[in-house]
């Protein structure tokens, strides 16, 4: 199906040196056979845009592939735009839906404002995740906490944590609000993926799966009904969403650890973040996800998450957790993953600069594609072109995790590779 081009590279030095022996570092005379790893691997890396200012977390690409693109909004940040944006040139994005609707009525500046216009439910706040579905509409995941001095605000007030739906020329045509019985004050709406066939549930509108990541250890798995906007929780602060203690990642060959911003300031810490990145099987009967702060891959048959917990279900969030299958330990921690319509899974490697692939039908994990450039693969988005796409954003410079100082090189990027297949089309 997928062809992997493996860049081990052999030699044997005593031939390449006309028979002459050759000195170990270790001053023993041997005959070496030398491997190495020359950093890249899989198919042709193709850029496609280049962010000089805001950098990306979220991307998806339409049909005609038009590149939609998100950024978490950080308060203190003098060059904040937009926090949804679409590509207009190879190093240019405007806002979208409109410049308008990317502006909180109270602003996000405001001493007077403590909330920074994070309860606002008529505006995007701090968009985490924007997708295009298989009907080409836009959605935005917004978690209603923007950054502040290295800290994301709590949403304490009502109105910020959302979905919001878009037709690409920018007319709204959905809104789902999350209440606080669903969306804690410290939920953080991370990935958001769609089954839109109406079979899914007796509302016949389909359903949104949505991670919520949470810092603070409550993350778990969030259900809209898309028909009637209920919405409820799943696998609420089990140890399957939440993160592993005290994990250590490693980039780029060194072992990271966070320094805080605060507070309290400048003391070594580690990444808590929890269920982060979820694909949707192909036939829409499994979501796998995992936590950012392990290697743990998880999936769970859609089937329970579809029953909503509640005196009519008592024992749907129990038969939920039961039903959680673990699928093994990868070989990095991952940000974003994402399904192409044969059923493959691709999965961000950030610790190894790449992409991997994971099969279900085997159990298998593949490798993908390995290069230097992906500094963080942070959402993935299969387009109808039979193409990967996903942006890359040096995440782990961020001052937020580095005490302050910006280790960040710009420019960001969104690349794609060629895959075997295209978009799932669940509708």
């Amino acid at each position: 199906m997928l062809s992997v081009v493996f860049a081990t590279v052999f030699s044997l030095a005593a031939g390449a040196l006309g028979g002459s022996r050759l000195e170990s570092r270790w001053g023993d005379p041997y005959e070496p056979f030398q491997v190495y790893d020359t950093s890249s691997y899989g198919p042709a890396l193709q850029v496609e845009h280049l962010f000089y200012d805001q950098w990306p977390t979220g991307l998806s690409v339409a049909s005609d592939g038009q590149i939609y693109v998100n950024f978490p909004t950080q308060i203190n940040y003098t060059n904040m735009q937009f926090t949804v944006g679409v590509a207009t040139s190879f190093t240019t994005e405007a806002a979208f839906p409109s410049v308008e609707y990317n502006q909180p009525a109270e602003g996000f500046v405001s001493p007077a404002n403590p909330n920074y216009g994070a309860g606002d439910p008529e505006h995007l706040v701090s968009v985490q995740s924007v997708v295009v579905d298989a009907l080409d509409r836009v959605w935005t995941l917004d978690t209603g906490r923007p950054l502040s001095d290295g800290n994301y605000l709590y949403a304490t007030t009502p109105g910020g944590p959302k979905l919001v739906g878009f037709y690409q020329n920018g007319t709204r045509f959905a809104n789902y609000v999350l209440p606080p019985t669903t969306a804690y004050f410290d939920t953080y709406l991370n990935d958001v993926r769609f089954d839109l066939r109406p079979t899914t549930l007796p509302s016949g509108k389909g359903v949104a799966y949505i991670t919520d990541s949470s810092n603070e250890g409550r993350s778990g798995i969030i259900v809209i009904d898309l028909g009637t906007g209920n919405s409820w929780r799943h696998l609420d602060g089990t140890p399957y969403t939440r993160g592993d203690p005290q994990f250590i990642s490693s980039y780029n060959g060194a072992a990271f650890q966070p320094i805080n911003q605060g507070p309290p300031a400048g003391i070594y810490a580690h990444i808590t973040t929890g269920a982060d990145g979820l694909a949707l099987s192909a036939d829409g009967a499994y979501i796998y996800f995992s936590p950012l702060s392990s290697r743990r891959l998880y999936r769970v048959p859609t089937s329970y998450l579809l029953v909503e917990p509640g005196p009519a279900s008592p024992s749907a969030a129990n038969a939920a957790i039961a039903a959680v299958e673990f699928l093994g330990t990868m070989g990095s921690h991952a940000d974003g993953m994402e399904t192409d319509a044969s059923g493959v899974i691709y999965i961000g490697a950030p610790e190894q600069d790449g992409v991997t692939m994971y099969h279900p039908d085997v159990g298998l994990w593949m490798p993908f594609i390995r290069d230097p450039r992906i500094q963080w693969p942070d959402t993935l988005s299969v387009a109808t072109n039979n193409r990967l796409y996903f942006t890359t954003n040096q995440f782990w410079r961020q001052p937020a995790l580095n005490n302050g100082t910006d280790n960040r090189i710009p420019p960001y990027g969104v690349l794609s590779v060629p895959i075997g297949a295209g978009k799932v089309n669940l509708t």
